[in-house]
């Protein structure tokens, strides 16, 4: 199959990794990314479209000229600050093609909820709620698709962890955009003696005891694969709008062979390959205990990354994603996929 996916060109990005998924099913996969029809480049082309409604319809119409020229059997689309002129271009020249919303952000960044405005044929979001209310309140074909990792990007190192943790000497890493709420929660490890490494996109309330610590560093490629599977414990704190689910991160971890430290999200049940209360926290004292507790026992730390890694290799890989959402969407025919099963202490 044909397959466009509308969405970020960035590298580890989760339109990338659709597009590796696709390829590697049997599929021709191509991406297109708005940055490339604004001469102002991406923050300049999103910011100008949300106050001139005039570009906005353009850039809508642009893009649907450049998708409809591919003639493609599916697209999918992953940017949720399209206008629904986009789809409704779309659709007008390919009638036959089914058109897919995929959000993969939490309740908080519907923007102008022009997501809800298109008319998609499809809808699919990791977080369970969303699926809930666009499916039973708004009407709309919604279903729910977890995230996942590649496991052709995310990788485990060719060394034993506890080599790794050695070479590392990272206590506790955090990594990924430092907002105020993620800030306030790795202050709260800092005073509690906890040493602390942290990665990432700088936040605009930066404040003094973050700044000693912040790397200065977004991870990608092997240096992620790296420092999350050589860090003794990696701590991943959900936005406060993940309502139920979970966020990329929680996947690549676990599939990198990390050792992770998360909030407990319903979801988590379903996704762990050990008991979710030996690996999550419900609040800040619950995270600090287990910090400390497994810093002083690595074995056990190293058992149940081991089992989380061989079970998020089977079961969360993006390649179950897309077979997923081709199954759903009935242009492959369905079959059983291998379901998680029920955790082992």
């Amino acid at each position: 199959m044909n397959i466009v996916i509308v969405g970020s060109h960035l590298a580890d990005s989760l339109e990338q990794h659709l597009c590796d998924s696709f390829r590697v099913l049997g599929h021709d996969a191509f991406l297109i990314d708005v940055v490339g029809l604004a001469p102002m480049g991406g923050r300049g082309a999103y910011w100008l479209s949300r106050f001139v409604g005039l570009y906005d319809r353009f850039v809508g119409k642009q893009l649907a000229a450049k998708i409809v020229s591919h003639r493609p059997d599916l697209v999918l689309v992953v940017y949720r600050y399209m206008n629904p002129i986009l789809v409704e271009e779309v659709k007008a020249q390919l009638p036959n093609t089914p058109i897919v919303q995929i959000n993969p952000d939490a309740l908080s960044n519907l923007e102008r909820q022009q997501i809800i405005a298109a008319d998609f044929d499809y809808y699919f979001s990791k977080e369970p709620y969303i699926v809930d209310v666009l499916r039973h309140k708004a009407g709309l074909n919604a279903h729910y698709l977890p995230e996942g990792f590649n496991p052709r990007y995310h990788q485990k190192p060719p060394v034993e962890k506890a080599v790794a943790e050695w070479l590392t000497d990272i206590d506790v890493l955090v990594f990924g955009n430092l907002y105020a709420y993620r800030v306030r929660m790795i202050e709260q490890l800092i005073r509690a003696g906890v040493k602390v490494v942290v990665y990432g996109t700088k936040g605009p309330y930066m404040r003094p005891d973050i700044r000693r610590v912040f790397q200065r560093q977004r991870l990608v490629g092997q240096s992620k694969n790296r420092l999350l599977y050589g860090a003794r414990i990696v701590f991943n704190n959900f936005h406060y709008a993940e309502v139920t689910s979970v966020n990329q991160k929680y996947f690549e971890i676990n599939g990198i062979g990390g050792f992770q430290l998360c909030d407990y999200k319903p979801t988590v049940d379903a996704y762990t390959g050990v008991p979710a209360d030996l690996v999550t926290y419900q609040t800040m004292n619950d995270a600090i205990d287990k910090i400390r507790y497994y810093l002083a026992r690595p074995a056990r730390r190293h058992e149940l990354a081991a089992k989380q890694y061989r079970h998020f290799q089977e079961h969360h890989t993006f390649d179950h994603r897309v077979s997923q959402l081709l199954q759903t969407v009935g242009l492959v025919p369905s079959i059983d996929l291998p379901q998680p099963k029920p955790a082992d202490r």
